[in-house]
């Protein structure tokens, strides 16, 4: 569980870079990038919480 969680949470993380890259490109407008990065940002919070704060 703790490995899908991390894979899931290191995406997006990657997924907070891609958007502001294509649109320094020009690739994509400004709400494609706000709306991508903000279900990556609520993605990462949700999946990297349970991992990060678990004790071992």
């Amino acid at each position: 569980m703790t490995v899908i969680l991390k894979i899931i949470s290191f995406s997006s993380l990657f997924m907070l870079i891609v958007p502001a890259v294509m649109f320094f490109a020009g690739r994509i407008e400004l709400e494609q990038m706000k709306t991508v990065m903000f279900i990556a940002t609520v993605l990462w919070f949700l999946t990297a919480s349970p991992w990060m704060w678990k004790e071992d």
